[in-house]
Order: C-alpha cells, then sequence, then structure tokens
C-alpha cells in the first residue's frame, strides 16, 4: 500500500529545550571562541554594509540585547507577555532588538517600514502592541497610524507613541520637533546595566506555547493575519535548517561570510539570519538593496553566500557583464526561497557566475518557515528541495484523501514548527491546520520517493510579489473605497520583465466617471499612493463591463482572464 504520510529522509534533529535567547547564545559561544585565531581580537559577528565600523561582535551582541532588555523593564515598562512592534530596515540592532523583547517574555510583531499608516494600524491594533520600535524617519508614518486607530476605537491608544524607541543614536538624526522629544527615545538613552527580571522557559508546554514572533501573513482572504511562532516554532527550525545548511561549509574554508539583502522583517530573512551565524557566519547587512552595491559588496568582503528572491536571480543572470568587472569567485551559494524559482533561471545563473551554486528552499509564514531546502550533497532540478529533519507531510485530493508519494494534490505538513495558530481567528487557524495536526498551504504539488517537494501551481489566490505575500481581498476593499469605482476584482499576472507576480486591478467603473481611461489612471494612481510598494498595481489596469461571480457572490478570477487589453 502506497504510505499516506511521508516522512522526511534525513536524521530527526533534537529540539532544545530553550527559550530562544538562552538556546541562541549558548549556541553561538559553543560557534564563536572569546577572541580570533593566535589570540587576535574577535572578528565582527554583525556588519553594517555601508558603515563597516558599525558593526557588533558577539559580546557586544549579548551584552547590548541584555541592556536594551533592562532599558525596556525599568525605563519603558516592558513587561512578561507584552507584544512589542518592530518596524525596522535591516540594521546590525535588529538581532539584539528581537533578543532584549524575548528576555522579558514579550513578544514581537515584525512590521514592513515601507507600510503605510493605515497598514500599520492595523497590525499595532490587531497585535495589541503597546510599544514600538523603530527609526525616527518612519515616526511621523507610526504617529499618523495610531492616530487612525485612536480615532477608530479609542482604548488608550494616545499613550502608544509615548512608547515608541529609535534604533537612531541621538545624534544620528534630528529630532522631531520640540514638542516630540519627550515622546520619542533612542534605545542607547534607555539602555541599562541594572538587574531585571529575566524571563526563562524550559518546559515544554511553555516553550510550545509562548509566542515569541507575531509575523503577519495575508492567508487567502481578508486583511493579513498574524501568525503565532513560539519559541520551540523557531528554535525548531533554526535547527532544522542548520542541518541542512551544514555542508555549505567545505573543509579548506576557515570562515564563512554571509551578505543579508533579505529583510529581516520577513519570515524567510528572520529565519536565515538567525541561524546562519550558528553555522559560523558573519552577516554583512545589507540595508537597502541595490544589485550593483552587492557584487561590490561580494568583491569587498569576499562573501560566500548570500539570501535571496527568484526576481534578484533573474536580474544577476540579466547583469551578468557588469558582474564580470568585480571579483566574485568568493561567492560560492545562493539560497533561493520566498517564490518558485524556475530551473531554466537557476541554470543560467549557474552557468554565468562560475563556482555558484544554487540552494532551493519552501516554506510558509506559518512553518516558520522552512519545510523543505535543497542541501549540497542533495538537490534535484526543478524541486524546492528535500523535506528537513523532523517534518512530515501528506499529499490531498479536493475531497481530503491522501494520494501518497508522486501525486499532485494540496501539499500539507506537519513538524514542530509549524505555528501555534492564527492570533484572534480561531475559525483560520482551524481551516489551516486540520486534527491531525498538518498545515494546509493551499499550494498544489508532489512529493517524490527522496522527499523532494516540487510545487507545481497554487489553490490559493495569494499574489507572491517579489517574496511578499499580497491578498486580493485587501486591495478589492481599498478599490471600492473610491467614489469611481462601482465594482472591482484584482489577480495577480505574471510579469516577465520582473520575474514575479503583480496585482492587476479589473475595475467597473461608475456612472459619475466621464472619461473612462482617465478616471482609470487616477484610480491607480490614487490606490499605490494608499498601499505599501509591493502591493501597487503594477499590472495595469482592465476596464470591464462587470466582475464575473458564483451564485454565493464568489469572485470567479479564472475568468477574468479573457479580459481585454491591460493599460
Amino acid at each position: 500500500m502506497t504510505r499516506t504520510v511521508l516522512k522526511s529522509r534525513v536524521p530527526n534533529v533534537d529540539v532544545p529545550l530553550q527559550d530562544l535567547p538562552t538556546f541562541y547564545f549558548s549556541r553561538m559561544r559553543q560557534t564563536t571562541g572569546p577572541s580570533g585565531p593566535d589570540g587576535s581580537p574577535p572578528r565582527p559577528l554583525l556588519v553594517d554594509s555601508d558603515t563597516p565600523s558599525l558593526s557588533l561582535t558577539l559580546d557586544e551582541f549579548e551584552t547590548l540585547s541584555i541592556q536594551l532588555a533592562s532599558g525596556l523593564y525599568h525605563a519603558v515598562g516592558v513587561r512578561q507577555g507584552d507584544m512589542v512592534a518592530i518596524v525596522l530596515p535591516n540594521t546590525v540592532y535588529y538581532l539584539a532588538v528581537t533578543m532584549a523583547v524575548l528576555m522579558l517574555g514579550a513578544s514581537c510583531t515584525l512590521a514592513n517600514p515601507a507600510y503605510t499608516a493605515s497598514e500599520l494600524s492595523h497590525q499595532i491594533s490587531d497585535s495589541n502592541a503597546r510599544f514600538v520600535i523603530t527609526t525616527r524617519a518612519s515616526v511621523p508614518v507610526i504617529a499618523n497610524a495610531i492616530t487612525l486607530l485612536a480615532k477608530l476605537a479609542p482604548r488608550g491608544l494616545d499613550q502608544t507613541l509615548r512608547n515608541v524607541l529609535c534604533i537612531d543614536r541621538p545624534a544620528d538624526s534630528p529630532m522631531l520637533g520640540a514638542s516630540d522629544k519627550s515622546l520619542v527615545r533612542s534605545i542607547f538613552e534607555v539602555k541599562s546595566p541594572k538587574p531585571f527580571p529575566r524571563v526563562f522557559l524550559k518546559d515544554i508546554d511553555r516553550l510550545r506555547t509562548t509566542p515569541a514572533f507575531v509575523c503577519y501573513s495575508s492567508g487567502t482572504t481578508g486583511l493579513p493575519k498574524g501568525v503565532i511562532l513560539s519559541h520551540y516554532n523557531i528554535v525548531a527550525n533554526i535547527m532544522q535548517i542548520g542541518y541542512a545548511i551544514r555542508p555549505m561549509t567545505s573543509s579548506k574554508q576557515l570562515t564563512r561570510t554571509t551578505l543579508v539583502v533579505l529583510p529581516i522583517f520577513h519570515s524567510f530573512g528572520l529565519i536565515l539570519t538567525y541561524s546562519l551565524p550558528i553555522e559560523g557566519s558573519r552577516l554583512i547587512i545589507m540595508r537597502a538593496f541595490d544589485l550593483v552595491r552587492f557584487f561590490e559588496l561580494v568583491e569587498k568582503h569576499r562573501v560566500t553566500d548570500t539570501m535571496l528572491v527568484p526576481p534578484i536571480l533573474n536580474a544577476m543572470v540579466k547583469l551578468s557583464e557588469t558582474a564580470a568587472h568585480h571579483d566574485l569567485s568568493s561567492l560560492q551559494w545562493i539560497i533561493s526561497g520566498a517564490a518558485p524559482l524556475g530551473p531554466n533561471t537557476a541554470r543560467s545563473l549557474e552557468q554565468a557566475y562560475s563556482g555558484v551554486r544554487i540552494m532551493q528552499g519552501y516554506g510558509l509564514t506559518e512553518s516558520s518557515p522552512g519545510l523543505s531546502l535543497s542541501m549540497p550533497k542533495a538537490s534535484r532540478a526543478g524541486s524546492s528541495g528535500q523535506l528537513l529533519p523532523n517534518i512530515q507531510a501528506k499529499v490531498i485530493d479536493d475531497n481530503g484523501q491522501a494520494l501518497g508519494e508522486g501525486k499532485v494534490g494540496e501539499l500539507c505538513f506537519r513538524g514542530p514548527n509549524i505555528m501555534l495558530e492564527y492570533l484572534n481567528n480561531k475559525e483560520a487557524t482551524k481551516a489551516a491546520i486540520d486534527a491531525d495536526g498538518f498545515l494546509h498551504t493551499g499550494d498544489i504539488g508532489f512529493v517524490d520517493s527522496r522527499r523532494f517537494v516540487f510545487v507545481t501551481d497554487r489553490k490559493k489566490e495569494l499574489i507572491k510579489f517579489n517574496g511578499f505575500q499580497v491578498a486580493p481581498a485587501e486591495l478589492e476593499s481599498i478599490l471600492l473605497q473610491h467614489p469611481l469605482v462601482r465594482d472591482c476584482a484584482v489577480t495577480g499576472v505574471f510579469d516577465p520583465l520582473r520575474q514575479t507576480e503583480v496585482p492587476r486591478a479589473y475595475l467597473v467603473l461608475s456612472d459619475g466617471a466621464s472619461n473612462a481611461d482617465e478616471a482609470a489612471k487616477t484610480i491607480v494612481g490614487w490606490m499605490n499612493g494608499q498601499v505599501a510598494y509591493y502591493k501597487q498595481l503594477r499590472g495595469g489596469y482592465v476596464l470591464v463591463s462587470a466582475i464575473p461571480k458564483s451564485a454565493s457572490g464568489k469572485i470567479l478570477r479564472r475568468a477574468l482572464c479573457s479580459s481585454p487589453t491591460v493599460y
């Protein structure tokens, strides 16, 4: 009989019964000694790409985390069970900020710093965040988000701005104004050497139920949902990914240097930024991505590996002549994830960049996120890698019946890294995780006899732009607010130039629109100002007379593909 529960072929890993900060620093002390070779000073663990002097050794990283935790407790009032919103771009301080929050038994909700005020207001409200850690440049947007919340649902949110901290040092940038000086403080002003009640988690039940991060995932419908990832989830996935990436280091290679390009607030960037130092990497943190600058940094820092998304890999293929002007001979591995990578792109890149190999992975925010990853000695063209340790899979048909290996259906997974639940949404949790503990991904594919995962289609309606999830229903709800829009639908279309999906709007205009095309352009321009950059309507618009819907009112998105000219 064909097996219906497909277990990983690689050995299981033991998940330590430790909270994330305790686990992380104990493992790092095993990996990174107190000094460099021959008693030389320890090399920096975290380095800013633009200002190399801005760096942290392991000891400095741990000390900053502890002192910041003390300051958050004594000067700011963060307590066990609180939620802290982290609204930061990539920075050498990102991990220290999150560690400090977790040491207090509080939780982090990670937000995109490119969010608009309305998008931030949803996440702050839904997660019940009482504190915000950000940059001074983002304070005006956060202030507007809090103002929106205070108008919609007053519940003491006017005090939230008084709990805003910035990672900028006091002299790094000017204050917003004299009236704001008492409202916004630097983390360096509040960090403290005082003792504080650090929270240690050792009991497996507490580890499995205590939130470490609440990352927001668009799901398949409605507004983004908070995905609760426990300490146990994150530690488990670090161990699982560590098994896969450990062989990246060759016996001749004494040190590894990873260029962190992906946003750390994204679950893919977060878990690898935590995982890679444990396997011996120092991290060069890139604040904002630019491909030519990427080439320069690889050459300057002798980068050995990095994590990228398919659109960047496609751009690397097209700019291989530019890359030839830089010495990229140190680059050995690229981990690709967050969206499917076409085999032609992978093959072209490995041909254009001699010595570089691609490791493709698959996962979801709901799985912390890693589920499968190509391993240095185990890969198959077109696959998203082998199941990671401790992962079980099943593939089901439309009736929920398990199909077994090699059969195409919906991919479902079970393991210690599967989320606790969706925040404040029992119905969505029940729909996502079945009675046997399997996460239903909504992705279509199969798992072969060697447990390589192949993703062939997507059941759910999510749009993935450069790895970011975009929910059509969210964009539709915003479009419907415009007075010139009578009805609408949003779908994802593949853009061959960008090598990614982009959102496209199908618009039914109201009777008040005199010039249809000009009205549509106005709507699109207005819409793009309401959302983060990756949610903008890069797929253009199509004017239609009606939105096709089923008898129950569900939008028939596939029927929209036959619509006329795109503008």
